[in-house]
């Protein structure tokens, strides 16, 4: 494309000191640098003008500073040509980030988007340069992208969902203190993009964490397995605090809806699965004496279920959860199913 080339991006008058300022086509971009530079980019119209954003200006202007560097101090203008509008041709396109000092001083930076910036080597000013451009550079990341390492911390409390006690147990015997009954987790979640639209994209959540349950038992009673079925016995001890807590590693699969504008940034509803690595009961005495006792105390290995989220922009996310399955092992303990709600922190 002969016009595109014929771009005399080098009205760069970086090398001239005229004082007139040139003339320029009525279809034309000017663009004022420091002092009397220009650059202008002219087409035959305004089309002509819109298909610039679809060329690679960088790679230009890097071959633009090779061309000045073996040039005659005689010489002063320089044509670079792309006739068949193919070498500098670019899918991505571009973007041009322009800060007004005021009305005669136009700073101007132009970047691909998969325009890599290497590591500085010079000053510290270099680097405070370098630390920008990656900022611009984040900033204009597509909204629905998430590609990112997202590390998160989630806490709340775990209360039984559904209480059935069944045949031999009663309910005073394992109940629970719902607000030390408390749910944490660290996970590593990764969110990619399915649909993407201007304002709304469908997102997966994907990834693992870490998870603990913690059941505070009320009262004095502890949790003891025996030969065929878990027992809540009345310690002989007078207790401070007596709880039943379970390690799990899950694998969440929950689609989201995400916004671009609004107070809510997401919705999401999915399910999870669930392995137990490590369950164990923790007793501490009025005199501070603790004890730890390990067993399988008949749960089940594995759980799953359901759940449900709802994240704030620039603030927390509210998620809750559901069991499916039972706590305990069919007719090994009581028929109880738990529930968890808190806050996640991204």
């Amino acid at each position: 494309m002969k016009t595109f080339l014929t771009i005399l991006l080098l009205g760069l008058a970086a090398f001239t000191t005229q004082a007139a300022e040139p003339a320029a086509p009525r279809d034309s971009i000017i663009v004022k640098m420091a002092g009397k530079s220009r650059i202008i980019i002219y087409g035959e119209n305004k089309e002509d003008l819109k298909k610039m954003m679809n060329y690679d200006l960088n790679r230009l202007l890097r071959d633009l500073k090779v061309e000045i560097d073996t040039i005659s101090d005689e010489e002063t203008h320089i044509t670079l040509e792309d006739r068949d509008g193919r070498k500098y041709a670019k899918k991505e396109g571009i973007s041009i980030r322009i800060n007004r000092n005021n009305e005669k001083d136009v700073d101007v930076s132009i970047e691909t988007d998969n325009d890599t910036l290497p590591r500085p080597q010079g000053t510290t000013r270099d680097w405070k340069v370098w630390r920008e451009r990656q900022h611009q550079k984040e900033r204009r990341r597509e909204w629905w992208k998430n590609d990112r390492d997202n590390y998160v911390f989630s806490l709340g409390i775990n209360p039984y969902g559904r209480n059935n006690s069944g045949t031999g147990y009663h309910i005073n015997d394992y109940d629970l203190r719902p607000i030390s009954s408390r749910y944490v987790s660290l996970g590593f979640y990764r969110n990619p993009t399915l649909i993407k639209g201007s304002n709304v994209a469908l997102q997966l959540r994907t990834g693992f964490e870490v998870m603990w349950y913690n059941f505070m038992f009320e009262g004095n009673n502890v949790i003891r397995k025996g030969t065929d079925a878990v027992s809540f016995p009345e310690n002989m001890t007078q207790l401070k605090k007596s709880k039943l807590a379970v390690t799990y590693l899950n694998v969440p699969l929950m689609p989201m809806v995400a916004f671009r504008r609004g107070a809510v940034s997401h919705i999401g509803v999915g399910a999870y699965a669930s392995y137990r690595v490590d369950s164990y009961l923790k007793t501490r005495d009025l005199n501070k004496n603790r004890v730890r006792e390990h067993a399988n105390f008949y749960l089940n290995d594995f759980r799953y279920g359901l759940q449900a989220e709802i994240g704030f922009r620039n603030s927390l996310d509210f998620f809750v959860q559901y069991d499916l399955n039972t706590l305990y092992q069919a007719g090994r303990g009581p028929d109880v199913q738990v529930a968890s709600f808190g806050f996640r922190f991204n």
